[in-house]
């Protein structure tokens, strides 16, 4: 990456550099989770509300006391919903379970049952909701109808029992106090009929009959050890100290007064209780009813599919952009021009774009894969090598121009040498490309195939490697038979019309290779390829050598000296820095001269012009439409 601090062209340089890593990955993170998701099982969810009224006890029913506490008692109903009895009974309805059903089974779906529900008081209110979970829609509907209807049952028949028990309750109190009212009354009869002069006072009768009264009702809720029991009992001796002066009949008369009168009222206030439990043992209003039953969802609550998918792909967008910093970080290439020359300390004569994006208009997505990881075909990679000639006003075109121009500043420069770090870094096509341009200004150029490992030379014009230069260099061919001109173009495998396209083919001719040999080094080196090169000086206004990339191979090496001058080429972002320097330090050491470093295949992030400049708006000054690409 650059040295220098980054700014917002940077960023954006990075980005558009590295797109195929963020765009992989947003569709990757992204297309994994829509699968994931997808995998998921959908969760529905419906709810029923039910409201519970004030309940009473059996003793409230005789008391007026009533035991009821919103917050322990809502807490306690939320757990009976989901207690054994109203499952069993739920399963039950749902033809789950039946009497013939195994213990194990039966404990199977209802430990089931209550993981599909929930339930929980709603806010501060006598309300609760009960909500079902499963993956079928119908199914949580009709289980949390099926619970709220269950426990609404469920609840009025423990009210009717509750009710039932009351009033047998308390018909069995009044049969006994019936019967214990007969025998004070008969007692009280054969008494008063033995006492003729009954003395006791009416006030002290009045009190201790209320007082009698107050104990018999203490008793019904306190045992006798309660204070207020043994408080009345004592009002009562208080009382009872003060009849000392009457007789035995008279106390005997006054005492069952006493009794007699308290049994009376609460006889009254029992049969007022037993005509209250005959009605709320009578009437079906339950304590419970359902606010809201539940409805069939139309949604499942998860997985949220939208939401989880863009998620994924923020996700993966964010983690695009984190690779691509991490790339970016890790690759040790150079990224830009200016990072280019200040490392090499070298002149840029010229940046070529890359024609790719031009070839891939027509293109489905997978040729275009295969282009840019595999190879091109054939007839492309001709097409791009000759990209000069075939599309001579293109801005590709003005771009090698513009590096002949660059170049024609060095003085005396007539034998040029084009190579590279690496392999596939474009040299051949550079090669071929500058000496179309030199063409077509008139010069008489010559193109020399010494890449004689890989060469590509005659084969991009449609002719045969042989005879060459191995053929000339070892004698056994003549060099006029080995240089191939125009003629040799027309009855070769280009196509005529291409061949007469612009006439810049007139003024340009190669020499292949030749055979293939082992001691290429060899012959590179021997004093028949420099007297080669001195005699084809004096034959052609410029020469320009293709050669093997300058690390892997020694051919560079060897070549470099005997030219006027070398030219690097290099593809941004492809080669390490480490490698490029060694590249420059490997020709400077044997004497070479470089004459600067051609971009080529460059991206437009990485230049500050965008790349069509004005092709394709305007005319050219002679009048004719611009040729697009």
């Amino acid at each position: 990456m650059p040295q220098y601090e980054l700014n917002i062209r940077d960023y954006l340089r990075i980005f558009r550099r590295r797109k195929i890593i963020i765009i992989l990955t947003f569709f990757a993170v992204t297309l994994g989770s829509a699968v994931f998701i997808s995998m998921q099982t959908e969760v529905f969810q419906a709810s029923s509300t039910v409201k519970i009224l004030e309940r009473k006890t059996v003793a409230g029913l005789l008391t007026e006391w009533v035991t009821y506490n919103p917050a322990d008692m809502m807490s306690s109903q939320t757990k009976i919903i989901k207690g054994f009895s109203i499952v069993q009974k739920v399963a039950v309805r749902m033809g789950l379970i039946n009497d013939s059903t195994a213990a194990e089974k039966i404990d199977e779906v209802i430990l089931n049952l209550q993981s599909k529900i929930n339930t929980e008081r709603v806010s501060d209110t006598n309300i609760i909701q009960i909500t079902a979970s499963s993956n079928n829609a119908e199914e949580v509907t009709r289980l949390a109808n099926m619970f709220a209807e269950v426990y609404v049952e469920e609840s009025l028949l423990e009210k009717t029992e509750q009710a039932r028990n009351a009033r047998k309750f308390i018909e069995d109190q009044l049969s006994q106090l019936e019967s214990r009212l007969a025998k004070k009354e008969n007692r009280l009869k054969k008494v008063e009929e033995k006492v003729k002069n009954i003395r006791l006072a009416e006030a002290i009768q009045r009190n201790s009959a209320d007082l009698q009264f107050k104990l018999n009702t203490l008793l019904q809720k306190y045992t006798e050890e309660h204070p207020r029991v043994k408080e009345a009992r004592e009002q009562i001796k208080d009382l009872e100290s003060q009849l000392k002066d009457f007789s035995g009949e008279d106390l005997e008369y006054a005492r069952l007064s006493r009794e007699l009168e308290a049994d009376k009222k609460l006889f009254s206030i029992l049969k007022e209780r037993l005509e209250e439990a005959r009605i709320n043992e009578a009437q079906k209003v339950g304590d419970v009813s359902v606010v809201n039953p539940a409805v069939m969802p139309l949604y499942p609550i998860s997985p949220q599919k939208k939401i989880a998918t863009f998620i994924g792909g923020l996700a993966g967008l964010l983690l695009g952009i984190v690779f691509a910093f991490l790339f970016e970080t890790l690759d040790t290439s150079i990224g830009t021009i200016e990072d280019v020359e200040k490392l090499l300390g070298l002149p840029i004569l010229g940046v070529i774009p890359s024609i790719t994006p031009y070839l891939d208009k027509n293109k489905d997505i997978f040729r275009k894969f295969k282009d840019k990881f595999i190879n091109k075909s054939e007839v492309e990679e001709g097409y791009i090598r000759l990209i000069t000639h075939y599309k001579p006003l293109s801005h590709i075109a003005e771009s090698y121009r513009n590096i002949r121009t660059n170049i024609e500043i060095t003085p005396n420069l007539k034998t040029l040498l084009v190579t590279s770090t690496g392999p596939r870094e474009g040299k051949s096509t550079v090669m071929v490309n500058v000496g179309l341009t030199f063409a077509q200004k008139g010069l008489k150029t010559l193109l020399v195939s010494t890449d004689l490992r890989r060469p590509v030379l005659a084969e991009t014009f449609g002719l045969s490697n042989e005879p060459g230069i191995i053929e000339v260099v070892t004698g056994s061919s003549k060099l006029e038979n080995s240089i191939k001109g125009i003629s040799d173009f027309m009855l070769g495998k280009m196509a005529l019309e291409d061949v007469v396209k612009t006439g810049d083919l007139e003024k340009i001719s190669i020499l292949p290779s030749g055979r293939a040999t082992e001691n290429i080094s060899e012959i590179l080196g021997t004093p028949e390829f420099a007297k080669l090169i001195e005699e084809l000086k004096s034959k052609f206004d410029i020469i320009i050598f293709d050669s093997p990339p300058v690390l892997p191979i020694a051919d560079a090496s060897i070549l470099a000296p005997k030219v006027d001058g070398v030219i690097l080429c290099y593809e941004i972002g492809k080669t390490a820095r480490g490698p490029l320097l060694r590249t420059k330090i490997q020709l400077e050491s044997v004497g070479a001269k470089l004459l600067g470093v051609i971009l080529n295949h460059t991206a437009p992030q990485t230049e500050a012009v965008e790349f069509p400049y004005y092709y394709g708006r305007y005319k050219n000054p002679y009048g004719e439409p611009i040729d697009k690409i």
